[in-house]
């Protein structure tokens, strides 16, 4: 039997995505360019579906009507242009899901940091308010996987700009976009627009009665607003400087339009950036209609304590205090961290896949806030050429281990704190960031 919808990538959205596929009366077939994990070999042989590795020979390319593209792989990519030039549909797995979901279900979330923050109390406030939800995305499990499994009210899904790239006819109820910094510009031929539109393309679609939540205080939202205006029916805005905003943060509380106020002081989370998130989450679950001063859904926001690789405390060893930031693969994300950390008193772990970054962005920061630098990487040359001027005391590494030796090795004085918040991709010496947060908490439990 020949195969009508070719999947590119057999991880965990493309194989979903397949037995999505299948489910629904297609006729999948599955091609990666590397080895497939065993596993997931597993899961497509049991199901019946076709593969190939270690390559793309594509020998149902004919017969292929639709293709479903892993975010991994860039639209550069050699069979990507091949499936073009056919003129055949390139679609995420996102948006193949999504045409098995009504457009309430859908909360959709975005933006260069704070995602994973912001979708999962989305998530658990849901849940503590007896809504149905599952988070899935770009965390969890895909989209597809959670729709063959059926029983949810909502998917509240974090979004990358991957994803978005090949999302045409996906209508989310809620959308939100949290903010724009540079990220993965070298998938955008180093162009911060082009980038920034793609997170945009979480609106499209929108119209009467959805709901559209953006970061007041973000010019490149501003300007995208004027490039390409908004056309859900409500629109909401959060910031830390407009109190006329639909929620706004004065330092201390958190005013919310109907006169809902949380006293932020009292929050395990900290930081105007998580702030930001909090407002960002209670706008969304009163689009909902969710009542936000229900205790159940306060009790759920104050007492979240953090996201695991996401200035995560780690623990206290001789009065020091290790902080896994790993998921701070972009500048933005070290900037915030940063900004919570102690005057002169911070050993930050920096370095990785460079994403085209401008270090310069943070040397006031860097300046203010470290006493150390450890560059944790094996591509060094730009971080020195871009932080040697500070002065500071500098040591490189090539494992987490060897970064362990050279902390020990400082000295170090009670209030201290080493701060692994990278500003890059991990993909030099660890297998992704989670690998590379573990590894920084084992090494902690180690020294401890």
């Amino acid at each position: 039997m020949k195969c009508n919808l070719l999947v590119l990538g057999a991880g965990e959205s493309g194989v979903s995505a397949a037995l999505l596929a299948q489910e629904k009366g297609y006729r999948p077939f599955v091609s990666d360019s590397g080895t497939i994990r065993p596993e997931m070999k597993a899961v497509l042989t049991k199901a019946a579906v076709p593969y190939e590795e270690g390559g793309h020979q594509l020998p149902y390319l004919q017969d292929t009507e639709e293709v479903i593209k892993s975010p991994g792989i860039p639209d550069s990519a050699e069979v990507v242009r091949r499936c073009e030039a056919l003129g055949l549909p390139i679609l995420s797995e996102i948006e193949f899901a999504a045409r098995y979901t009504t457009s309430k279900q859908l909360i959709s979330i975005t933006g260069s940091n704070g995602k994973t923050t912001t979708t999962t109390l989305i998530d658990l406030a849901l849940r503590a308010a007896g809504v149905q939800s599952v988070a899935c995305g770009n965390i969890g499990d895909s989209l597809a996987r959670e729709v063959m499994e059926g029983g949810a009210d909502v998917y509240t899904m974090e979004l990358s700009s991957f994803q978005l790239d090949h999302m045409y006819r996906t209508h989310s109820h809620i959308a939100l976009l949290l903010n724009i910094t540079p990220d993965h510009l070298d998938r955008y031929d180093h162009q911060l627009i082009n980038y920034a539109r793609a997170k945009w393309r979480v609106f499209q679609n929108q119209g009467a009665g959805d709901y559209a939540i953006i970061n007041a205080d973000d010019p490149h939202i501003a300007e995208l607003q004027q490039e390409v205006p908004l056309q859900a029916e409500f629109v909401k805005t959060f910031s830390t400087r407009n109190p006329n905003a639909s929620a706004y943060f004065d330092g201390q509380l958190i005013h919310f339009e109907g006169g809902v106020t949380y006293d932020y002081t009292q929050f395990l989370l900290k930081g105007q950036h998580n702030a930001e998130n909090i407002m960002a989450v209670g706008l969304a679950l009163q689009a909902y209609g969710v009542d936000i001063d229900r205790q159940e859904v306060r009790k759920c926001l104050s007492t979240f304590g953090g996201v695991r690789h996401r200035t995560q405390l780690v623990g206290t060893w001789h009065g020091v205090t290790f902080i896994n930031d790993s998921k701070g693969t972009n500048l933005d994300a070290t900037a915030h961290a940063l900004g919570a950390m102690p005057d002169a008193k911070t050993v930050l772990l920096l370095g990785g896949t460079d994403k085209g970054n401008d270090y310069s962005l943070i040397f006031d920061l860097v300046k203010s806030k470290a006493k150390a630098l450890i560059f944790l990487t094996l591509d060094t040359d730009k971080l020195h050429r871009s932080f040697d001027c500070l002065a500071l005391p500098t040591t490189v590494a090539h494992s987490m281990a060897e970064a362990f030796e050279q902390i020990k090795a400082l000295d170090l004085s009670e209030g201290d704190v080493v701060l692994l918040s990278p500003a890059c991709a991990s993909f030099d010496l660890f297998k992704n960031y989670e690998d590379r947060g573990d590894q920084f908490i084992d090494a902690f439990e180690a020294l401890s």
